[in-house]
């Protein structure tokens, strides 16, 4: 498709994720302005207002027309598939529900550039292209940390960017910024995860075609804060709720009856504010040995075992199924699982024979445990996929496992990816995380790029800060400056 008068040297401009058929012309742009017509065909009755409703809110008074009709663009397998034409006949658009519409728009938003020649934006040009795509993971999701050094415009800019890059789904995991109103002593004062801001950012992921899960530690990670801070987010400051932990506040106490009635209402309260989403993230890795005297009567394994399969229950009951990270459900002795567990031991990792198998397990890897080791060998996650489980591989800095994982996945039958981002929602690593889970989960390598000429990733990143209202120097780019004074 490139023509003939290409200058050598130029950069052809593509979407995050790279869509699997991709060519493109910029040498020969379409007009993609108030004046051009986009013919949609889907069945959804939502597509096309849909699409219509979002060209506006992107491109004002030069958003193109939407008009319904047939697109005649062959389509690849999957309810997610999409397929684009833009030429001289116009912009066409073929998919089979409105998430393949959603991913066509963000791939079709991410390549269009502003007519030159002129001081501010009059119309929007594409490049000649055709796209025939579809993702190869079911569940491609980003899980995002909520310190409170995270002002909340950045979470949103980070649901926003997931969406453009066609994850669907983001945890969000408050570290003691949730603003319980049952439980307000639970975190930190004036936390910003109102009920109401949670509510708000699902809206808007539902919206964008990401499902917004809630994330709460029913029994490690307790203190919501880093280990390392030495921190507590309830017993720092309300001491008189000690009962709740065991002795240092890093585990939930399990056998406190009062520990548990408090976790189901805060379960129950952050999963409402979520809208109900089909999954509630549980946590439940690095715990650490009882010492209490309740909790040191009882079988660990057995203890631990009652604590967690109740509250799979508990969110089973709310129409859900729990999530929980793998690594009590290994012992981290045993040489199978060497590089792949840092905590659990031989009475957690009974759990692996005994939860509930609708329980999504959640195999994250701190790092690639051997980068000359084969690349289709994923111990941990063969293990729980012969044992019945719904698997997820999460990848964290790992950069060079994440496609050979999600081709794994893939291949063997597991749900998706979720890339996490724990401390790194800033940055290069940031950057490096979603843009590579990105194309891993789609099923598309990503496109080699100098990392100080990211112009896929910073046309994708401006975008989104748009959307989300950033207007703040703080809050734009990847880190909040650029330079760290004396």
């Amino acid at each position: 498709m490139k023509s003939e008068r290409m200058d050598p040297d130029a950069v052809e401009l593509a979407p995050l994720p790279a869509p699997v058929d991709f060519e493109s012309d910029m040498d020969r742009p379409v007009p993609f302005d108030a004046g051009a017509t986009v013919h949609l065909d889907c069945p959804d009755a939502a597509a096309a207002p849909w699409l219509a409703a979002h060209f506006a809110d992107w491109f004002g008074a030069q958003a193109p027309r939407v008009a319904p009709g047939p697109a005649a663009l062959p389509l690849r397998a999957g309810d997610e598939a999409y397929a684009v034409s833009a030429d001289a006949s116009g912009v066409r658009i073929a998919a089979r529900s409105l998430a393949g519409v959603r991913w066509a728009a963000y791939s079709l938003r991410q390549l269009a550039i502003a007519r030159r020649g002129t001081l501010r934006t009059e119309g929007r040009l594409l490049p000649t292209l055709r796209i025939s795509d579809a993702p190869r993971l079911a569940l491609r999701a980003v899980h995002l940390c909520w310190f409170p050094e995270t002002r909340p415009e950045r979470i949103e800019r980070a649901i926003r960017l997931a969406a453009l890059l066609k994850f669907n789904c983001a945890i969000v995991e408050p570290w003691g910024t949730f603003r319980s109103a049952r439980h307000p002593w639970f975190g930190w004062p004036d936390a910003p995860g109102t009920p109401e801001a949670l509510s708000r950012l699902a809206a808007i992921g539902c919206d964008l075609g990401v499902t917004l899960v809630p994330q709460l530690n029913v029994f490690g990670h307790a203190s919501l804060s880093r280990t390392s801070s030495l921190k507590h987010a309830a017993l720092d400051l309300r001491p008189e709720y000690e009962p709740l932990f065991e002795p240092g506040g890093w585990n939930w106490c399990l056998s406190n009856p009062e520990a548990r009635r408090v976790l189901r209402e805060l379960v129950d309260e952050m999963h409402e504010a979520c809208g109900r989403p089909p999954f509630f993230h549980l946590g439940c890795d690095e715990a650490q040995p009882p010492s209490c005297p309740a909790c040191r009567r009882r079988p660990y394994g057995e203890l631990v075992r009652e604590h967690v399969a109740a509250f799979a229950a508990f969110v089973r009951e709310r129409g859900a199924r729990a999530m929980v990270w793998h690594d009590m459900l290994l012992d981290r002795a045993d040489p199978r699982w060497a590089g792949f567990v840092a905590s659990g031991s031989p009475a957690t990792a009974t759990l692996a024979d005994t939860l509930p198998r609708d329980v999504v397990v959640c195999d994250w890897q701190y790092a690639d445990p051997d980068p000359k080791r084969p690349r289709n060998d994923w111990p941990t996650l063969a293990h729980f996929l012969g044992k019945g489980f719904a698997v997820a591989g999460c990848p964290w800095l790992n950069f060079a496992a994440m496609e050979p994982m999600a081709a794994f996945l893939a291949a063997h039958g597991g749900l998706g990816m979720i890339a996490t981002t724990w401390h790194h929602l800033h940055g290069t690593d940031w950057r490096d995380i979603f843009r590579t889970a990105a194309c891993a989960a789609w099923g598309t390598p990503p496109r080699p790029v100098a990392p100080q000429f990211d112009t896929a990733f910073a046309v994708a990143l401006r975008l989104a800060g748009r959307d989300a209202g950033i207007s703040g120097y703080r809050d734009t780019g990847l880190d909040e400056d650029q330079i760290t004074l004396p």
